[in-house]
This record gives C-alpha cells, sequence and structure tokens, in this order.
C-alpha cells in the first residue's frame, strides 16, 4: 500500500524549461516502406529489413548536464527484428559532437519486437561535454512491421530529490520481504534438501527477471529472441508469444509445483496464498525499478503459472492416494 501511495503522490521527473519537440519530421519513403506524420504523432512501416523505415528532426540544444525527458505512447505490430541487437522498433535520442554519432552515449528510449498494446514509455538522457546537435529518431531499423508514436514530448528536467529516498528505502523495504521470502522456504520440508533448493532457485529466478531494468531485460529478451530466429523458424512460429510472458508462465509454474510438494499436507488455500502474494509483490516492487511498469495482465499470468503447478501436483498427490487405498 505505501508503494501505491508514495509513487502516487510522488513524481520521479520535475519540468524546468520548454517542449522542445517540433514535429518537424525528416523523412525518405520506398517501396517498401512509408512514415506518416499523424495529427499528434507518426506511423512507421516496413516489409522490407533491408531499408527498414526511420524518421527524425532536429531538437535545439541545450547545455551540457542538462536531464531531458523523452516521452511517448507507443504501440507496435508483427516487429520482426534483424540480425543485430539494436534492429527493433525504436524512439532514440541521439547526441552529435560535431564530428560523429556518438551511439557510445544511453540513446535508446524504446526497443520494441512483436506486437505491443498502446503503452507511455519514458526514459531520462543526460547531455554530454562537447555535444553540438541533438535528434529525435523514429525506426524500424533493419526491420519489418509497423510502429506508431504518439503524444511525444521532450523536455529538460530534474530529478525529484525526495523521490530519490523515497525509491531507495522503498525497494530496501522490498528487498527485506523478498528475503523473508526466501527464508521461510529454507524451513520447508526440511528431509528433502533438493526440493528446498529448486524452489529457492525459481524464487530467484523470478526475483532477478522482476529487478532486471527495463534496458536490460529488453537487450536479453531480444538477444534470446534473434538466437530463436536464427535457430529455428518454425520454432518461432510454433511459439511466438512475448519471451518476457513465456519466462512469468514458466517460473511461477515451476514454482508452484514445487511449492505445492513442499506443503502437500497443507490447507490449499494456503499454498495459494503464497502464490498470489509473490506475483502481485514482484508487479508492485516495479514501480520504483528504471524502465519497469507492473501490468495487471502479469500478474494473472503469473498467477496462473502458479496455480497450474499447485493443481497440477495437488491432483497427483490426490491420485497417488487413491491408489493406494484401492490397493
Amino acid at each position: 500500500m505505501a508503494t501505491l501511495i508514495t509513487h502516487a503522490r510522488l513524481e520521479q521527473y520535475v519540468q524546468i524549461g520548454p517542449e522542445l519537440q517540433t514535429a518537424d519530421w525528416k523523412f525518405r519513403t520506398t517501396e517498401s516502406s512509408r512514415v506518416e506524420v499523424t495529427e499528434n504523432g507518426l506511423s512507421l512501416f516496413s516489409s522490407d529489413a533491408k531499408t527498414g523505415a526511420s524518421a527524425l528532426q532536429q531538437l535545439p540544444m541545450v547545455k551540457p548536464g542538462t536531464v531531458l525527458l523523452v516521452s511517448a505512447d507507443m504501440r507496435c505490430a508483427n516487429v520482426i527484428a534483424g540480425i543485430k541487437p539494436w534492429n527493433s522498433a525504436r524512439l532514440l535520442l541521439a547526441q552529435n559532437d560535431g564530428k560523429k554519432d556518438r551511439w557510445d552515449l544511453p540513446h535508446t528510449a524504446v526497443a520494441l519486437t512483436g506486437s505491443h498494446d498502446w503503452k507511455n514509455y519514458r526514459k531520462a538522457f543526460t547531455i554530454a561535454p562537447g555535444i553540438q546537435n541533438i535528434q529525435l529518431i523514429a525506426q524500424l531499423s533493419q526491420s519489418t512491421g509497423s510502429l506508431q508514436i504518439k503524444n511525444m514530448r521532450v523536455y529538460p528536467v530534474y530529478e525529484n530529490p525526495d523521490y530519490k529516498w523515497v525509491r531507495d528505502i522503498i525497494l530496501l523495504a522490498w528487498g527485506g520481504y523478498f528475503l523473508l521470502f526466501t527464508s521461510s522456504f529454507l524451513f520447508m520440508d526440511k528431509k528433502n534438501i533438493l526440493a528446498r533448493f529448486l524452489l529457492v532457485s525459481a524464487f530467484t529466478a523470478i526475483i532477478a527477471g522482476t529487478t532486471l531494468p527495463g534496458d536490460m531485460k529488453n537487450q536479453v529478451s531480444n538477444e534470446v529472441k534473434i538466437q530463436i530466429d536464427a535457430e529455428s523458424e518454425s520454432f518461432k512460429t510454433v511459439i511466438p508469444w512475448d519471451l518476457s510472458k513465456v519466462w512469468h508462465l514458466g517460473f511461477f509454474f515451476l514454482f508452484g509445483l514445487i511449492l505445492s510438494a513442499m506443503t502437500k499436507n497443507e490447507p490449499i488455500l494456503q499454498t495459494m496464498t503464497i502464490i498470489l502474494l509473490l506475483a502481485g509483490g514482484t508487479e508492485i516492487a516495479q514501480l520504483y525499478i528504471e524502465g519497469r511498469t507492473p501490468l495487471v495482465s502479469d500478474f494473472f499470468i503469473d498467477a496462473a503459472g502458479g496455480v497450474t503447478g499447485m493443481i497440477l501436483i495437488r491432483a497427483f498427490v490426490s491420485n497417488q492416494h487413491e491408489n493406494k487405498a484401492a490397493a
């Protein structure tokens, strides 16, 4: 509850300057790609990964050290990534020092593959010393599919100091909560060391996936997708889901399976409560993790995976008891 209240009341970034985004886009179209400037955004389409689609605009220059916040609502459909990790649907803030684009500096506000519904994305960038011009770029980088962007904004900000210390306290509290969760598993079914090890491993994998910053999560996910696409086209056709959802479902299924096996003599409501608390906690904690957004759909995916694992074990145990009784 404290996490929700503080997040609703405290803004991470405070605007300190005017809007820089001009909507003066420059782009070119080909037979296989096009860019449409809409009333409040852009639409990009590409059917040829070699050409992709791109649009850019020059932004007014600001002083080095200025923090710019890039914010936009985006959705994409059927975006198939190219060979390189950055070949995807992206929104970038590129910095140039007068000689070359500084791709070594943070520049990716959003990178998407597959299909995603409308969602707001925000990313802050610090303008480096020696930078002479700044560009806002929307692109399907050597990839195919469609990308739509609306409500784009770019403006100077500073990070609210109150937000920073509240975030640190909240994340520390969640860390203690998850640590308490982990320690409680060590006292379950003390005779079965392997089961306890597997349960803690599944729990650790869930927490690791939850606490990864957005950039790292997308990078890992994109690299795995590229490997799958390269290895097996048929596998990609059979399993077209978002890999992050598969991760959620799979590890919660494993967690529910092992937890239920270790608590088979406990009330089913107790096991289900643990699963739901973990599913809810991992989503709410993401409010304060950079680049992550809690989703109700992810909560239900997590809960469904855990409860399914629990039901399978309970059904197996019940069947075993019936067979023994019949014998």
